[in-house]
């Protein structure tokens, strides 16, 4: 085969293929237009899957911080620079994986606010790899790569890390240093 009849080759294989992901994409989109299908799966529509009325969440801000106080309509956040900021709120403040009145003091959590009343809370979850040590009942040591050494809460893990395990944990900060665990993964060595 010579290099004139391999050129025109590719040359019809790439408008054949151009031609055929029209015809495609012409199919796709239906006689009215694009697929609304799509739309009706996915809130945010074409290009935004799972996104929601953002009218609620426009000019709201991310408040990240500890948890000072939760009562009965107010919620009250140290934030990291340690400036201290409170927050109202109501029947439709969401926290995620629970309620609000499970909160904790101390609790590491991120707060989206919109004129002063918090709409959505989330706790913060931390993640850390490392060696287990000092294991002892339900507490024990991960001494990651750097040589840090994070305390670890297991009571919520069924199966209990051994001294030289690898692991991954994944869980919340509850006194602001240890890490109780939700997730526990072994790693290879």
């Amino acid at each position: 085969m010579s290099k004139k009849s391999a050129w025109a080759g590719a040359i019809v294989a790439a408008v054949g293929l151009t031609v055929g992901g029209i015809a495609v994409a012409t199919a796709a989109e239906g006689p009215d237009g694009p697929a609304a299908a799509f739309a009706e799966r996915h809130p945010g529509g074409p290009g935004k899957p799972g996104r929601g009325d953002k009218t609620k969440l426009k000019d709201s801000t991310l408040v990240v911080g500890r948890v000072k106080s939760v009562e009965t309509g107010k919620l009250t956040i140290t934030k990291d620079d340690g400036s201290e900021v409170s927050l109202t709120t109501d029947s439709a403040t969401k926290l995620r994986g629970g309620d609000l009145a499970g909160l904790k003091a101390d609790q590491r959590v991120t707060v989206r606010a919109k004129d002063g009343k918090a709409l959505n809370v989330a706790l913060a979850k931390a993640q850390v790899r490392g060696t287990v040590k000092d294991v002892n009942g339900n507490n024990a040591t991960l001494v990651q790569v750097d040589g840090l050494q994070t305390p670890l809460d297991l009571s919520s893990v069924s199966e209990k890390p051994k001294n030289g395990d690898l692991v991954a944990v994944t869980g919340t900060v509850s006194d602001g240093k240890t890490v109780k665990v939700d997730q526990l993964r072994q790693l290879p060595k």
